[in-house]
């Protein structure tokens, strides 16, 4: 029988990718969508596109419909999201447990339904790394918090754990028509709060975190309780943007600038950790492109697949 799996922001690109790897595995996975509501335009397209997934609606605010989207089900693929207002306005208002409290609320309602494995996207805790000065990095410190609660539970369940670099997608949503160096719409910036000579590690989260799970679950002994980084390779702003140019022939620029939904102080502590340190500094990770069953999808073919892109 295949095993039920649990995925937890199933329609998001972390969720999405998992339901895209794992649904094409139907003699070892029983794959079931959850997320906040299953009538979404969303979902409907999903749905078309992987006609045995199952959906439930649940929320990480709700441990009653966490235990029951988890009902029968031996694996869950657990995330959560920090980058959304109501949890910016938590943590303003000094609650900085606001993310933990829902990766906590994920985890209790695993244990209550006796699921036996669960895959964690998790990151590393700036403050173990660089000391104090990254106190305010809080969205990896509570992403790490949930990390070590699993680890802390394991006699009732087995972890594992996916680091995941910056996402190519990224530079999709910060593009924007350049028209200072002329008339018209000349080229394309792509607009960061990083460096443009800082490299730092990517990787086609659509495609490569899904694949990376599914490693996970195919040689679980191996990997109960570790880290595995679902990352491509260390690149630049402007290697990115070069290779955007290659792929399209459309001239474009890179520019480290403020995108205002994310200036805030947390966010900026994570950034600055990230430029001083690279991160994925854990040196007992594992690299999953090396030990997957298909090549990572690279910066060139990422492009080629975007190729039609253009900013709205």
């Amino acid at each position: 029988m295949p095993e039920i799996v649990a995925v937890i922001g199933a329609t998001g690109l972390q969720g999405g990718s998992v339901i895209k790897a794992l649904s094409a595995l139907p003699e070892q996975y029983t794959v079931r969508g959850v997320t906040r509501s299953t009538s979404t335009a969303r979902v409907a397209e999903l749905k078309a596109q992987y006609p045995n997934v199952e959906w439930v609606a649940a929320d990480l605010k709700d441990p009653a419909s966490l235990r029951e989207a988890f009902r029968d089900a031996s694996i869950v693929f657990g995330n959560t999201n920090y980058l959304q207002p109501e949890i910016f306005a938590q943590i303003d208002a000094g609650d900085l447990d606001a993310e933990f409290r829902l990766g906590k609320n994920m985890v209790d309602a695993a244990i209550a339904q006796g699921v036996k494995h669960f895959v964690y996207s998790s990151l590393e805790s700036p403050t173990k790394v660089g000391g104090p000065k990254y106190s305010g990095a809080h969205e990896p410190e509570g992403k790490n918090k949930i990390e070590e609660y699993i680890r802390s539970n394991k006699d009732k369940l087995t972890g594992y754990f996916v680091y995941a670099g910056f996402y190519f997608q990224n530079f999709l949503l910060s593009a924007q028509w350049d028209e200072s160096i002329g008339s018209g719409k000349d080229a394309v910036v792509f607009m960061y709060p990083l460096p443009a000579d800082a490299p730092l590690p990517y990787v086609d989260i659509e495609e490569d975190l899904g694949a990376t799970v599914a490693l996970i679950l195919s040689q679980r002994a191996e990997y109960a309780g570790q880290i595995l980084a679902a990352v491509e390779g260390s690149y630049t702003g402007e290697q990115i943007t070069q290779a955007f140019s290659r792929a399209t022939g459309v001239p474009a620029r890179y520019q480290n600038g403020v995108i205002p939904e994310i200036d805030r102080s947390d966010i900026n502590a994570m950034l600055r950790f990230f430029i001083e340190f690279g991160a994925l500094t854990q040196q007992d990770l594992t690299i999953a492109k090396t030990k997957a069953s298909r090549p990572f999808t690279s910066l060139d073919q990422f492009w080629a697949k975007y190729a039609s892109f253009r900013p709205e």
